[in-house]
């Protein structure tokens, strides 16, 4: 006995009983994917930004230092008024030969100009020809001195008192002083009596200290 053959016509099959998806359909769903992971990475790039602000309005505002201001230029012998000032031992015309005394100079900025001082002055002692050259006192502590116009500083001299007449005394006339950071210089004429000459085999004894504040 034979059983007739039925032929199912009409329909799109990929196999038997399974219909073959729309391409219309596909494309939809394929563009609804695509949308949802936009979306999706949108968020994620605004919460990242939203974090970063975050941090960034936390983190402490560091301000640039200011540059430092550079420092007067020194000061020039012509800007500079020296004159004796008080505060020292020594006696005009002299007094106790041997004796060790002090005498104190003031430099007053005359000019129109902020300038600077820092270290010792070169001080030479003259009569005539002769002459006696005091040497740096290392052992006074010191710092550079700003002068604005009209204010001074002062330094001070350390002599051992001669004996008028006796070798190995000069009886100055004048004292030559070149301020720090200068070749020129200026006379003061001498007031405080004979000096005894610094002996080349002996501990110095005329000094001259560095400039300071007055």
């Amino acid at each position: 006995m034979s059983w007739p053959i039925r032929t199912r016509t009409g329909g799109n099959h990929t196999g038997p009983g399974r219909p073959v998806p729309d391409p219309a359909v596909l494309a939809d769903a394929a563009r609804a994917r695509t949308a949802v992971r936009a979306r999706t990475a949108a968020r994620a790039r605004a919460r990242a930004a939203g974090a970063l602000a975050v941090v960034a309005l936390a983190a402490p505002v560091v301000s640039a230092a200011p540059a430092a201001a550079a420092p007067p230029p020194p000061c020039l012998t012509s800007d500079l008024s020296l004159s004796w000032a008080p505060g020292g031992t020594a006696v005009s015309g002299g007094t106790e030969p041997g004796s060790s005394r002090t005498a104190v100079v003031a430099l007053r900025n005359a000019g129109e100009a902020t300038c600077l001082l820092d270290g010792f002055p070169k001080v030479t002692l003259a009569q005539g020809a002769t002459t006696e050259n005091l040497v740096d006192q290392r052992s006074v502590s010191h710092s550079a001195v700003t002068l604005d116009p009209g204010a001074s500083a002062r330094f001070t001299l350390t002599f051992r008192q001669g004996q008028s007449g006796e070798d190995g005394v000069i009886e100055p006339v004048t004292a030559i002083v070149t301020p720090p950071n200068n070749t020129a210089s200026t006379h003061l004429r001498w007031r405080w009596g004979p000096v005894a000459e610094q002996e080349s085999a002996g501990p110095p004894r005329n000094f001259v200290g560095p400039v300071v504040a007055a």
